[in-house]
Formats: C-alpha cells, sequence, structure tokens
C-alpha cells in the first residue's frame, strides 16, 4: 500500500467518525482534505468523496436501527434529489473540461477555482449562522419561522414520527434539488445544510434531526455517486481506502454521538465548519496570491 492511500484511509477514519457523530455525510471535508492537502484533482476528489460516504451512512444508519415509518420524510425530499445532482454533476464535468485559468501561481484549472470558492462560501456562511443560531435561538428555545410549514402549497402531510406539523410535499422537493445539486457538484451529501436547517427552522430535536440527515445522505450519495461513475470520477482505489477508514470511524462516531448533548453538538460542528473553511481560504490564498 503507498503511503498516499494509507493517507487517505487515515483520512477516511476520521471523515467516518464526524459522519458518525454529527449525522453528516463527511463529503464537506474529504474533498478540501483530499484535494488541498494530498494534491488530489478536484473532480477525483468529489467522486470519491461521494462514493465513500454510502459506507458510514449505511454502519451509522444500522447503529441507530432506523424504523419503516422514519422513511417517510426522507422519500419525499428523495423526489428532487436526483434531478439535482444530475444538474450539480453536470456543471462539475462542463468545468472540468473548459481551458484553465491563469493567476499568479500558474494556469489553474476552472474546476478547482469553483470547487474551492462554492465550498468557501458555504462552509463561511453555515459556520456564522450555527454560532449566531446557538448564542441567540438556542439559550431561548426559539426557532426560525418554518417556512416548509408556513407556505400552503399543497397537497401537505403532517410527519408525528419527528414531531413535525404539516408540509408542503413540493417544498419537500425542491428542497431536495437544491441539496442534490450540491451534492453533485461538490461531493457532500447535503448532511451539512440538512442538520442546521432541520434543527433551528424545523424546530426537530438534534438527534431526530440527525436521524433524517443520514437516511437523506444515503441515497443522495448513491444517486451522485452513479453519476460520478458515468463521467469517470471514481477512482477505486481512493474510493476503497476512504471506505475501509470510514466504516469503522462512523460505528465509533455514532455511538459517541449518542453521548453528547445537542448544544454540544452544534457548538463542535460550528468549530468544525469554520476550521474546514479557513483551510480552504488558505488553498485559494496561495493560488491568487502567490507567484508561480
Amino acid at each position: 500500500m503507498s503511503l498516499e492511500v494509507a493517507l487517505v484511509a487515515v483520512v477516511g477514519l476520521l471523515v467516518g467518525a464526524v459522519s458518525g457523530i454529527f449525522g453528516v455525510g463527511g463529503g464537506f471535508l474529504i474533498v478540501p482534505v483530499l484535494h488541498v492537502l494530498l494534491g488530489i484533482p478536484a473532480e477525483l476528489a468529489v467522486g470519491a468523496g461521494c462514493c465513500q460516504i454510502l459506507g458510514p451512512a449505511t454502519t451509522s444508519l444500522l447503529a441507530r436501527r432506523i424504523r419503516l415509518e422514519e422513511l417517510r420524510l426522507p422519500l419525499i425530499v428523495s423526489g428532487g434529489l436526483l434531478l439535482g445532482a444530475f444538474a450539480g454533476g453536470e456543471l462539475l464535468h462542463r468545468a472540468q473540461e473548459a481551458q484553465a485559468v491563469s493567476l499568479p501561481s500558474g494556469a489553474v484549472p476552472l474546476v478547482d477555482i469553483l470547487v474551492l470558492v462554492v465550498y468557501l462560501v458555504l462552509l463561511l456562511s453555515l459556520s456564522v449562522f450555527s454560532f449566531w443560531a446557538l448564542d441567540r435561538l438556542g439559550r431561548s428555545g426559539a426557532r426560525l419561522p418554518a417556512v416548509l410549514q408556513v407556505l400552503s402549497i399543497p397537497p401537505r402531510v403532517s410527519f408525528p414520527e419527528y414531531e413535525l406539523g404539516q408540509m408542503s410535499i413540493p417544498l419537500l422537493t425542491w428542497s431536495g434539488m437544491a441539496l442534490g445539486f450540491l451534492a453533485g457538484l461538490l461531493g457532500m451529501s447535503g448532511g451539512l445544510i440538512l442538520v442546521p436547517a432541520m434543527v433551528y427552522v424545523l424546530g426537530m430535536p438534534t438527534q431526530r434531526a440527525i436521524r433524517v440527515s443520514l437516511i437523506i445522505v444515503w441515497i443522495v450519495a448513491l444517486e451522485s455517486t452513479v453519476i460520478h461513475a458515468w463521467n469517470g470520477y471514481i477512482e477505486l482505489e481512493l474510493v476503497v481506502a476512504l471506505l475501509l477508514g470510514g466504516t469503522l470511524g462512523a460505528r465509533f462516531g455514532s455511538e459517541l454521538g449518542l453521548q453528547l448533548r445537542g448544544r454540544q453538538l452544534r457548538r463542535a460542528f460550528g468549530w468544525l465548519l469554520l476550521l474546514t473553511a479557513a483551510l480552504i481560504a488558505v488553498r485559494l490564498g496561495v493560488l491568487l496570491l502567490v507567484t508561480g
């Protein structure tokens, strides 16, 4: 086993643990680490991230023993996931085939710039929101307006298994489309957005939000993997190394996540987002400011 593959397996172990603790797929960590620290091309890092998510997500679902009635909400959301994942994957493919961008550090593939910039904006926005919501909403127990429940776009359905009132099925499907687009473009599963949205916007308890997030993560990871495999962005050696480490890490992460309180999970999640954004910002700074 080469040193690079061994390092990738270690990355998978750490990301799998994060997946189990927070209920996110871990793709938001895999792509920056593989691309920025190990120098793997962005499109291959995205493809490996999507495929790797399946291992930890499956392990985490088995550890949490999901009940049949808990599948209703994820299956409705999955109606838009496939279309979104296809659109995101197509944008990634077009950027990969485009001409390189001339920067002070040299000619840089457009796909690298696209993925890093979108990642940076997304992670910074989510980290700021996470800390703001924790301080402004967490102490009082308040929540943001539940848009998916307020807007009366029929048909509507309630989800008592998640302690949610009636919600619009079309809006849930459109939300799934947005999540699928991020999965196809960035190699993330959508759990990065799902958990904060369900906790702060819908008012869902943290542990329940993690459970439904894991189900949706598994669905979108499967769809995105098929799309990126079709485009030739799946390197089996990388994926196997990530899966071996990630599946083991997810088991331990799930056990640890069940022992932590909701507020502890949300604060740690915010710091993790901020640190990942800092890593990407450093890489972009090198590309934009350092003369090659």
